[in-house]
């Protein structure tokens, strides 16, 4: 019985049986994962949705509170409240007593028209006090203020969740907050203010915490750019806060999912990670919408691994039994296989073997190819020939067996010496079998044939070799299209040579060269012929990997797309390792269907002298001659950049445009040279003064404008008063001293190119009319 045919036959039966058992396990699996993800996909909405009851309930008595105060007849007649000290203490007591009723609130304000508060109440840890006039303050410039004064009466404005700040600084222990607002009218329907409440938002955090306690995966509170308010990874929590820790959150963590969540605001999918259901909350009561900076998110994340976990607790008895089933099945099958398949594998054996040996024999004597077996004597004289040699060579096989002649005697003169070493060289290494060197033999006719053999070694019982046995191929057809070959590629050389571009030829499978010029090669190298294995990107960018990237686009992967020519501009080294830059040209070499790109020829210009005179001309076109800065014209297009930025990430900037004073009177006392260097030693001090971040350049005559990225109010008020300062300071030779006026501005949300330069411009008017040498922010 033949082994392998058993082999295969209970091979194919366990595959069967196999295959069953997996479709069926698969079935199985995938019955149980379904309904593992229904029960977490019901548990997920049903605590999602008691997470939004609970939380909206929490809203909605805020708006309720603050309706309620807003609806007091004392604060609607406000004159007459503040008029009358005991109707002031009256609305005072009573908001002190919803403070302490509700223990929700930190603060219950009350701002006028003007931001100033007239009324605070401080929760003080349970024990609420009213703050005496004294230490009431003007928050006129707090973004809760201006956003909340704007809005229609009855309805709420509402923050976005973050830390308390006290002092420019994070409160400790963390106070989680969020400010409802509202305007208040009076009996005229007038805005006379607005009720701000401070909201301790521990309360949500705190119910978030109890609902979710128990879930099976995680339970994630998100603000509206998707850092994590609340989550199971508490050291991640408020991270945005804290621009020294790590900005990491679910946009980051989980990008397609933050952007579903974007999109659709409430929801459940499903993917390779795992489960999510998530919804979104405005806290104000309003739509939601792309762009509610107050809104939250909640998110309810289940990952694939717990799903999994919980699947295959689920499976480990079904598949104990079915693994058992499925081997008895198999023992059954291949018993009832044993006895039938036993004579058949032997029959089989014998009618394959016979037939093998019938097409071997017939092979070997009718094939195309010359069998000889030689005696390893002096001329290698025949003792077997096949019959085929006389229509192949013209020889009768009888001249060689009775010593007419001898294998020696049809080798070509010139390649016997080569034929007798290599037989030499294998019976030195004690080889069995070896391919031959292609080598020319004579026929009858004096013709010369290239042929090419397969000798194996034959040895007696001491290992002392006696003959060999040939196996000779005609390959004279091969070797006259190796020459065609060789003639048209030389050809190709030549032509390629001809042309005074560096030219090369690339495989897009490897990008390995398979030509290149004369022109190339002294352009890239100082070798004289092409290295063996040599890439177009090791060539000419002296790299290990291939072009990618806008800088440096691949033309072998643009062709791929396009199947058309392509020209790109690239950046290169010559043979001395000295940069150039490249206007590569490349065209698709197609296949003989015309549809598939087998490889690209590519012409490299040298344009090195152009891109260079464009870099200049771009310098000059944006610097400022006199002081090299940028210019009026580079300056707005560097503004316009950074509003488009400030809109899009929320970002904030400050403008400053300062004025040299009274320099018409430098002009026109000591002369333009002497005014142009007092403009050149301001610019250098302005650059010692400045951060590496911020935009300086000269707006016209003596006046600058300078950029200041991410700073506020107060930060930027020092900075003009540095620069002011500094300024001042400075003696100018022959001059003196010379000072400067400065106005400055913080971007709003609601600000073009034109409202911030009219507002700055403002600025450095009233610095100029109130004595110049001051700075103004507005």
């Amino acid at each position: 019985m033949k082994i392998g045919r058993l082999v295969a036959i209970y091979l194919a039966l366990l595959i069967a049986t196999a295959s069953f058992g997996g479709l069926l396990f698969w079935g199985i699996h995938q019955q149980t994962l379904n309904s593992i993800v229904n029960e977490l996909k019901l548990e997920s909405n049903n605590l999602i949705n008691q997470i939004t009851k609970q939380i909206s309930l929490a809203f909605i008595e805020i708006h309720s509170d603050l309706l309620y105060v807003i609806e007091q007849q004392e604060l609607r007649d406000l004159d007459s409240v503040f008029t009358s000290q005991s109707a002031l203490l009256s609305l005072q007591e009573s908001w002190k007593s919803l403070a302490l009723q509700r223990r929700r609130y930190d603060q219950i304000r009350f701002l006028d028209i003007s931001g100033k508060e007239r009324i605070r109440i401080n929760y003080n840890n349970g024990d609420p006090i009213v703050i005496g006039e004294e230490y009431l303050q003007s928050k006129k410039s707090r973004y809760y203020f201006t956003e909340s004064i704007n809005k229609q009466p009855g309805t709420i404005y509402s923050s976005p969740l973050d830390l308390n700040i006290e002092n420019q600084q994070i409160e400790l222990p963390l106070k989680p907050m969020i400010r409802f607002a509202s305007p208040v009218v009076d009996s005229d329907n007038q805005t006379i203010g607005v009720i701000i409440l401070n909201y301790l938002a521990e309360n949500i955090l705190n119910d978030f915490r109890r609902v979710s306690a128990g879930y099976s995966g995680e339970a994630i509170l998100l603000n509206w750019q998707g850092y994590t308010l609340l989550s199971p990874e508490s050291a991640q929590d408020w991270g945005f806060m804290f621009p020294d820790s790590p900005q990491v959150g679910i946009n980051v963590q989980h990008a397609d999912i933050w952007q579903t969540i974007q999109q659709l605001y409430q929801g459940q999918v499903v993917n390779r990670q795992g489960l999510y259901t998530f919804d979104s909350i405005h806290p104000s009561g309003e739509k939601l919408s792309d762009y509610c900076t107050s809104c939250l998110r909640i998110l309810l994340y289940v990952p694939t691994e717990l799903i999994n976990s919980r699947l295959w607790r689920q499976l480990t008895n079904t598949v104990y039994i079915l693994c058992s089933t499925l081997v008895i099945v198999f023992v059954v099958l291949a018993m009832a296989f044993w006895n039938k398949e036993k004579r058949k594998i032997n029959e089989r054996q014998i009618q394959h073997l016979n037939q093998q040996i019938s097409t071997e024999h017939d092979l070997f004597l009718n094939g195309p190819s010359i069998i000889a077996k030689l005696r390893n004597e002096l001329g290698w004289p025949v003792e077997f020939i096949s019959a085929n040699v006389q229509e192949l060579l013209g020889y009768e096989p009888e001249a060689f067996t009775n010593g007419s002649l001898s294998f020696s005697n049809i080798i070509d003169p010139g390649y016997l010496q080569h034929y007798f070493r290599e037989n030499v060289q294998a019976e030195q290494d004690r080889a069995i079998n070896f391919k031959r060197s292609p080598y020319k033999i004579v026929d009858r006719d004096k013709k010369r044939k290239w042929v090419q053999d397969t000798t194996h070694l034959i040895r007696d019982e001491v290992g002392r070799l006696t003959h060999f046995f040939v196996h000779i191929s005609d390959i004279s057809h091969l070797k006259e299209v190796e020459e065609k070959l060789t003639d048209s590629h030389n050809y190709i050389q030549r032509v390629v040579d001809a042309i005074a571009d560096p030219t090369l030829v690339i495989d897009i499978n490897n990008h390995q060269l398979q030509l290149v010029n004369q022109s190339a090669l002294s352009l890239y190298t100082n070798e004289i012929q092409l290295k063996e294995g040599m890439t177009c990107y090791r060539l000419s960018h002296k790299r290990n990997t291939p072009c990618s990237g806008k800088h440096d686009p691949c033309p072998i992967t643009e062709i791929q797309k396009t199947k058309k020519s392509v020209s790109v501009v690239h950046k290169h080294y010559n043979s001395q390792g000295k940069v150039m830059y490249v206007d590569v040209r490349a065209t698709p070499i197609f296949d003989d269907s015309g549809e598939h790109v087998v490889q690209i020829i590519e012409s490299h210009r040298d344009i090195t002298d152009t891109i260079n005179m464009e870099k200049q001309l771009q310098y000059i076109a944006e610097t400022d001659r006199l002081t090299q800065i940028y210019n009026r014209t580079k300056f707005d297009e560097e503004l316009k950049n950074q509003i488009a930025w400030a809109s899009l990430t929320n970002n904030r900037f400050g403008l400053i445009m300062l004025d040299l004073d009274h320099f018409k009177q430098v002009n026109d006392n000591f002369g333009h040279d002497v005014g142009d260097a007092v403009l050149k030693k301001t610019v250098e001090l302005l650059h010692t003064r400045i951060r590496k971040s911020d935009i300086l350049a000269r707006w016209g005559g003596e006046e600058f404008m300078i950029i200041a990225p991410d700073i506020d109010q107060s930060d930027l008020l020092s900075m003009i008063e540095s620069l002011r300062s500094s300024i001042e300071n400075i003696e100018h030779e022959g001059v003196g001293r010379v000072t400067a006026s400065f106005g400055a501005s913080i971007i709003t949300h609601n600000d073009n190119i034109q409202s911030l330069l009219k507002r700055v411009d403002m600025a450095l008017y009233r610095s100029k009319h109130s004595g110049r040498n001051r700075c103004t922010i507005l």
